[in-house]
């Protein structure tokens, strides 16, 4: 085979790794990130502490997402919660839109035996 799809690989889920984080916590209302990394390893979606952290800080400086910490009913350590904000819930709409636009015009060129 002349080259290697692991390049390829990177930018896709570079793509659709702030959607999934966005899902998540949209599913379960809040999540903090120890959590996340479990529940993206578990769909194999393998990310490092050292690219989620910044990601999440960059959507709640964005305003997508509210962080608050939380030292009650907990054991161990502080935990910082993420939520989606009222701008992350239209973010991720918007970008499910697209992701499933994609999905569509990938099958239609061919997937599925589409446009010929």
């Amino acid at each position: 085979m002349a080259g290697s799809t692991d390049n390829w690989k990177t930018q896709i889920r570079k793509g659709y790794l702030e959607l999934c984080i966005l899902l998540l916590i949209k599913r379960h209302k809040k999540l903090y990130g120890f959590d996340l990394l479990e529940r993206l390893a578990a769909v194999e979606l393998e990310v490092k502490e050292g690219t989620l952290y910044p990601l999440l800080n960059r959507m709640s400086a964005d305003g997508l997402l509210s962080a608050t910490w939380e030292t009650e009913n907990i054991k161990g350590h502080p935990r910082k919660f993420y939520a989606l904000t009222k701008d992350g819930t239209k973010f991720l709409e918007e970008m499910r839109g697209e992701f499933d636009a994609m999905v569509g015009m990938f099958h239609q060129l061919g997937a599925k035996g589409g446009v010929s």
